[in-house]
């Protein structure tokens, strides 16, 4: 009687094996090959999240000998997450040395392949970036075209898992990358490995070398009765305010300037924030506590956190790249618990059990909620796993975000994810975020050229202005040659009156003895009148005294007498003085008469001379005008000019 065989149930219509998660040491103690097989079969998928402080090749290497030949990845974390004992965010401190292994069954995926690829970021790692926007993308684009997944990739059923170099500083030139190839049309989802915070290494598993300045992705398709979903969650909400970015540094993550919405011009990042919290721009920093930045791609909000600012140069420094043209929302923060789990409630809503989960959390998440951490240590019913990172993916790179892959089964019960199912608008929106920056990149440099342009015309007008003040300085040249010609004509002829001027001189000092003279003899009969009132005023005594006392009078007649004999001698002398004084006084007249016609003939000479001095003081006034219209013309030139620099260094920078 020939044996019943009993055809094994299709896939589909079996139980999923479970997912198996595992925390365990350097040595990766506890674990065997028999931990990496499901009934005799290796594992769909292997996981390995690797504290930065143990030997991470040791680990790999270890890995690659148990897993027996299962597709494996492992990645550096700052910190690592699993259900059971401990807490979802396992404990970390100054060091840990613990190694998370994430088992996946096989039924539960029907394929996985994995690719590495170049990013091409060799002088971002150096500090030095030195290539080009554009040339670096299309270096990572032309590093894709080698990626050729072996199956046909759909969003419904596949996603990208990705976990990129953390310290590359280029999620989103791979991202941008991948959206110009079109060729992988699914969810590129996962994070940036993660590593000690002094941000020198971090390290990624590719299942045969370590790699540094690469992203390894994992194209990963359900197997059929199996499906997934994709969770997000930050706990950040728009505040109303904005910032057009301007001036950023993509390679350093860094923003110099924004637009000011009043005038137009490019300000300080740090200056901006200063006016909008009402605060010098060196205490702008700290209000940001409890708050942070994002984009919006069509009422989506993806988060930008900031890594620190420079009030020196007035920048802000990211923990994502931040490109100009960017409009940056500050967001504040929500209840970092409840909303993580008000968000996961939505997402399960109407799916059916998750039957394990795959988590992507930033370090900061982490960092900035550690008191409440603990809240969510039930927060994952199923086996789930996961790491802290230095970014996360999620169609473009993100930070303070929890990503998120979730399995079902769905074998007996329907799965809908809005997201999935409505998968090409998203990737749509995410290659539009790109050309969107591109386009406002344009739009600015198009604003930057016409200001350029318009300034350029306005020069125009400046030269024409200064033609118009440099041709009222010709009758000033004309003035001056008049004086000139005046003042030559009249020099010779003062050569001839030097004679006369030298008698005049000296008439002049024989009239000023002669007045000495005349000074010192009136002076004498002043002295002689007061000698005679006193004479006078004693008489009037004695003779109202009268007798014996008469005699007195004799006295003062004799007093008087010799007083008129003094003037009389003195008015002598006055009249010698007074002769000399009409003596030279004569001689000077005729000095005077000899000299007049001369004088006659050089006052009209003259006053013509003075006319033209006046000429010329009224010319100084037009001059100093002239100056200072010229002076202010020239510093509207330089400040005009300056302007026009700012703005072609900027059009470089946009370049």
């Amino acid at each position: 009687m020939p044996t019943e065989v009993v055809a094994a149930p299709p896939i589909a219509e079996r139980a999923v094996g479970e997912i198996r998660i595992h925390e365990s040491d350097e040595r990766l103690s506890g674990l065997d090959a028999s931990s990496f097989a499901f009934d005799g079969r290796p594992a769909g998928l292997v996981l390995a999240f690797v504290s930065p402080h143990v030997g991470f090749d040791a680990v790999v290497e270890k890995l690659r000998r148990l897993t027996g030949g299962a597709p494996t990845l492992a990645v550096s974390t700052a910190g690592e997450l699993c259900t059971g004992a401990g807490g979802l965010y396992r404990q970390t401190g100054t060091s840990w040395s613990t190694v998370t292994v994430q088992i996946f069954p096989p039924d539960l995926f029907d394929a996985v392949s994995i690719h590495a690829v170049p990013l091409h970021c060799d002088d971002i790692r150096a500090g030095r970036p030195q290539k080009s926007r554009e040339d670096r993308i299309a270096a990572i684009a032309r590093s894709l075209e080698g990626v050729r997944p072996s199956f046909r990739l759909d969003a419904r059923s596949t996603f990208a898992l990705t976990f990129v170099d953390g310290l590359s500083a280029s999620e989103n030139y791979l991202m941008e990358a991948v959206y110009r190839t079109g060729r992988f049309p699914c969810l590129f989802i996962g994070g940036s490995a993660g590593g000690k915070f002094d941000f020198v290494d971090t390290r990624i598993f590719d299942g045969s070398r370590t790699l540094a300045n690469h992203a390894v992705v994992a194209f990963v398709h359900m197997a059929p009765g199996r499906g997934y979903g994709v969770f997000k969650s930050q706990n950040f909400t728009a505040t109303g305010t904005s910032f057009q970015v301007a001036e950023a540094d993509p390679d350093r993550r860094v923003v110099a300037g924004v637009i000011d919405p009043a005038s137009g011009d490019v300000i300080p990042f740090l200056e901006a924030l200063g006016r909008h919290f009402r605060v010098p721009a060196r205490d702008a920093a700290g209000k940001l506590a409890g708050k942070t930045f994002g984009i919006e791609i069509d009422g989506e909000l993806f988060v930008r956190s900031v890594s620190g600012t420079d009030p020196s140069q007035g920048t802000v420094s990211f923990f994502c790249d931040v490109n100009p043209g960017d409009d940056l929302l500050l967001l504040e923060a929500t209840d970092f618990a409840d909303q993580t789990r008000r968000d996961l409630d939505r997402f399960l809503s109407g799916k059916p059990k998750p039957i394990g989960a795959l988590l992507n959390d930033c370090i900061l998440r982490r960092l900035n909620n550690e008191h409440s951490l603990g809240r969510l240590d039930d927060l994952w019913t199923a086996p789930s796993a996961g790491f802290s990172t230095f970014g996360e993916l999620f169609g473009i790179n993100v930070n303070e975000t929890l990503s998120a892959i979730v399995f079902f089964d769905v074998a007996t019960e329907e799965l809908h994810d809005p997201f999935l199912e409505a998968f090409p608008v998203h990737y749509a929106r995410f290659q539009n975020y790109f050309t969107r920056c591109a386009l406002k990149r344009a739009e600015m440099m198009n604003g930057f050229r016409s200001t350029i342009i318009r300034r350029l015309v306005e020069q125009i007008g400046f030269i024409r202005r200064v033609e118009e003040v440099l041709s009222q300085t010709t009758d000033m040249s004309v003035a001056m040659d008049r004086i000139r010609a005046a003042i030559v004509g009249g020099s010779g002829d003062g050569q001839g009156d030097a004679g006369n001027a030298d008698r005049l001189s000296t008439e002049f000092q024989s009239l000023s003895r002669s007045m000495a003279g005349l000074r010192e003899i009136l002076s004498i009969i002043d002295g002689i009148t007061n000698q005679t009132n006193l004479l006078a005023l004693n008489a009037t005594i004695e003779a109202a005294r009268a007798g014996a006392a008469g005699r007195g009078f004799a006295v003062v007649a004799q007093e008087v007498k010799k007083l008129a004999n003094d003037t009389k001698s003195t008015l002598s002398r006055t009249q010698e003085a007074i002769g000399g004084m009409e003596s030279s006084l004569g001689v000077l007249g005729g000095i005077i008469d000899a000299t007049r016609g001369r004088f006659e003939s050089e006052e009209a000479r003259y006053r013509h001379t003075i006319e033209n001095v006046e000429q010329m003081f009224d010319h100084s006034g037009v001059i100093e005008k002239t100056l200072a219209g010229l002076a202010d013309l020239v510093a509207s030139q330089h400040a005009v000019t300056q302007e026009i620099d700012r703005h072609i260094e900027r059009l470089k920078r946009l370049g």
